[in-house]
C-alpha cells in the first residue's frame, strides 16, 4: 500500500501550502525540518512528480500540487470531524450533530437553529458541512450527515424529505439604487438592465431563467456567479442588481443591501433531508423546528 497518502503527510503538505515553508510546516505537525523534508521527498517519489517549486525563498505549488490540494483539504476536514466525534463520545456528551447545508441556508437560518440547539443541549457539539444541494443529498445518502438543508428537490429513495417553505425571487440592489424604494419589480423591466444571476445549472439560476423565459425574455446575465456571497459583493461594488431567492435576500439586507420582490410565479422550495434508514434524531428535530419558526417570523 505504498501509494497511500498518510494523514501526517497530508497535514505537512497542507502546512507547506499555507506557510510556504517546510520548517514552519514541520513545527505544526511535530517533525524536525530534516524529517519533514525527507517525508515530502518520499511522497513526491511515490507520486512520481514534484508538488512544490521554490520561488524567492518560498515554496509554491506546482500544477500537480494545486490539483491535489482540494482533496487533501477535504480529507483533513473529514479526519478532524471523526476526531471531534470520538472526543465527544469520550466525554460522554453523545455524538455531535452533523448538518449539511447549501450556502444560502448556512448563512441565514442555520446559525439561529444551531443556537437554539445549544440552548437546549449545551454539551452537544455541531459540525456544519456546506455544499451544493446535490452534495448535501449525497452526504445524506452516505449517512455522513444527520440533517441536510437544501434548495430545490431533495427527493431520493434513500433519503427522508420534507418541505419547509416556498421561497420567491428577489432583486437585490444598493440603497442608492433607483429601485430601492420599490415594492416590487417586473421581470421584463429587470431584464432590460444588466443584472447578476446564478448559473442556470443551480436552483436559483434555473428559477430565474424560467421566470424570464415565461415573459419571453432570454436569460442573459451580465455577470454569472455560483455563490450568493459573490453576488452580494458585486452588487455592493456597483456592478448591478443581483437575483437571489428570498432567504438570501433577507440575509443581504443585513449587509446593507435592499431585496425587492420580483413579480413572478416562479418559486423555490427550502427542504430538509436526512438518511432514511436512520430517521430524524431529536437534535435534528430541534434544528428543523427552529428553521420553520425563523421563516414564519
Amino acid at each position: 500500500m505504498k501509494n497511500i497518502m498518510k494523514p501526517r503527510e497530508m497535514a505537512l503538505f497542507a502546512g507547506v501550502c499555507r506557510t510556504g515553508s517546510v520548517t514552519q510546516a514541520a513545527t505544526e505537525v511535530g517533525l524536525s525540518q530534516p524529517a519533514a523534508s525527507n517525508m515530502l521527498k518520499d511522497l513526491e517519489a511515490r507520486i512520481g512528480t514534484t508538488l512544490f517549486s521554490r520561488q524567492s525563498r518560498r515554496l509554491v505549488l506546482t500544477a500537480t500540487g494545486r490539483s491535489l490540494l482540494p482533496d487533501v483539504t477535504h480529507a483533513l476536514a473529514a479526519l478532524d470531524a471523526v476526531d471531534k466525534r470520538v472526543q465527544s463520545m469520550g466525554r460522554g456528551t453523545g455524538q455531535p450533530l452533523t448538518i449539511g447545508a447549501v450556502s444560502a441556508a448556512g448563512a441565514s437560518v442555520i446559525p439561529s437553529a444551531v443556537r437554539a440547539l445549544q440552548l437546549q443541549e449545551p454539551a452537544r457539539t455541531v459540525i456544519v458541512k456546506v455544499g451544493t444541494a446535490a452534495e448535501v443529498i449525497e452526504m445524506a445518502i452516505q449517512q455522513r450527515i444527520e440533517l441536510g438543508v437544501v434548495l430545490g428537490s431533495g427527493a431520493h429513495e434513500h433519503v427522508g424529505f420534507q418541505k419547509i417553505a416556498d421561497l420567491g425571487l428577489v432583486c437585490v440592489v444598493r440603497p442608492d439604487h433607483r429601485w430601492a424604494n420599490r415594492s416590487s419589480i417586473g421581470v421584463a423591466e429587470l431584464a432590460a438592465h444588466p443584472y447578476i444571476a446564478h448559473s442556470r445549472h443551480l436552483p436559483v439560476g434555473a428559477a430565474t431563467a424560467l421566470a424570464l423565459e415565461a415573459e419571453g425574455v432570454t436569460w442573459q446575465p451580465s455577470i454569472e456567479i455560483v455563490q450568493f456571497s459573490a453576488a452580494c459583493g458585486l452588487t455592493d461594488a456597483g456592478c448591478g442588481p443581483c437575483i437571489l431567492e428570498s432567504l438570501t435576500g433577507s440575509y443581504a439586507r443585513k449587509l446593507g443591501l435592499v431585496p425587492v420582490p420580483i413579480e413572478t410565479k416562479e418559486t423555490l422550495t427550502l427542504n430538509v433531508v436526512w438518511p432514511l434508514s436512520r430517521g430524524l434524531s431529536p437534535a435534528s428535530r430541534i434544528v428543523m423546528d427552529n428553521i420553520r419558526e425563523t421563516l414564519a417570523a
